[in-house]
């Protein structure tokens, strides 16, 4: 048999090794390339926040979709399940900020790429997960809580052990896509109103000072603040509706905002923990809360023959009563609510 030369046998063991070394192994799987502006800060471990309602598909969900997607080419990722009926919501897919990225753990190169993403996800004290506001992942049997961030990798004990598809659930700020990795800010209020359009929204440039307000954390700007807790995240109050509820301390009424400011017809609105505040260029602004609120939002809210109110709920003739364009509502203890419409 007639043998190679020293040269051309290493040449040829260098050529069948590269023929049978996997794809993973001769190239590693790419990572999400950073954005620009990144801080080096990153945010705080994103607290359990279970699904509680139906919703369509967040725009933090859809971004990082289409982050998976760049980065690593045509994907199946599934981003959303219809609403339960008649039954409870038990799913952040229903409230539209999970996702399901199907890669099959019996796949060699399916299983590098997820060990590729989620060594990067989780490194350095899951920098990256943070940054992104993971709420926790699922992958091959497997579960990593950012809320149990110490425990690391724990087994997973749901009916579905996940090997075909690794499943992202986002906590609200990521799914708002309002966490560093998209805004560039770790405060919540600031990257609300980076998300908001910054100096170009309705808010304007930040400003020194402004009212504290119990409980939350609080940014402001020159038309309006921004208000942040974990429980009603970061939500904004400006213009008109802004600067009742500043001057007037209608937070001690209506509570901490759970909405931004919204259109309705004829004017704008704000909702509250406890209340409302509606505006229109012929009744300014006022607020709602309660019982009284209750019996007017029953009755079509601004659009109901009571249409907006015309002043702050205050006590008259020992009841409590709001004014309407199209009349006014009591409260008593005794009596409950009356409706009077003129």
């Amino acid at each position: 048999m007639r043998r190679l030369p020293l040269a051309a046998a290493a040449l040829a063991t260098a050529v069948l090794s590269a023929l049978v070394t996997s794809p993973a192994a001769s190239a590693a799987a790419p990572v999400p390339r950073a954005p620009a502006g990144l801080p080096a800060a990153v945010d705080d471990l994103a607290a359990y926040e279970g699904a509680t309602t139906c919703a369509d598909v967040q725009p933090g969900t859809r971004e990082l979709r289409d982050l998976l997607l760049t980065t690593y080419g045509r994907q199946v990722i599934g981003t959303h399940r219809a609403c339960p009926v008649g039954a409870a919501v038990d799913s952040e897919h229903h409230e539209g900020r999970a996702l399901d990225w199907m890669l099959d753990a019996g796949d060699p190169t399916d299983a590098a790429t997820a060990r590729t993403f989620l060594d990067w996800l989780l490194a350095d004290d899951a920098a990256n997960a943070r940054r992104l506001g993971v709420m926790y992942v699922i992958w091959d049997g497997r579960v990593w809580k950012s809320y149990r961030a110490a425990q690391g990798w724990q087994p997973y004990a749901g009916p579905n052990p996940h090997t075909d598809h690794v499943h992202v659930s986002l906590s609200r700020r990521g799914a708002a896509a309002e966490t560093s990795w998209w805004t560039g800010r770790t405060d919540p209020a600031e990257a609300h109103w980076v998300a908001l359009g910054g100096t170009r929204s309705a808010l304007g440039d930040p400003v020194a000072g402004g009212p504290r307000f119990a409980g939350a954390s609080a940014r402001r700007y020159e038309n309006g603040t921004v208000l942040w807790t974990r429980d009603t995240q970061a939500r904004a109050v400006w213009g008109a509706i802004g600067a009742a509820y500043v001057q007037r301390g209608l937070a001690s009424a209506v509570g901490l905002p759970v909405t931004d400011e919204f259109g309705v017809p004829g004017g704008r609105a704000n909702h509250f923990q406890r209340g409302s505040v509606y505006w229109s260029p012929r009744t300014g602004a006022h607020e709602v809360h309660g019982a009284i609120r209750d019996a007017w939002a029953a009755r079509g809210w601004e659009s109901g023959r009571l249409g907006f109110p015309t002043s702050d709920e205050r006590t008259v003739g020992g009841v409590r009563r709001s004014d309407f364009q199209g009349g006014y509502v009591t409260w008593s203890a005794g009596r409950g609510v009356s409706v009077h419409t003129g």
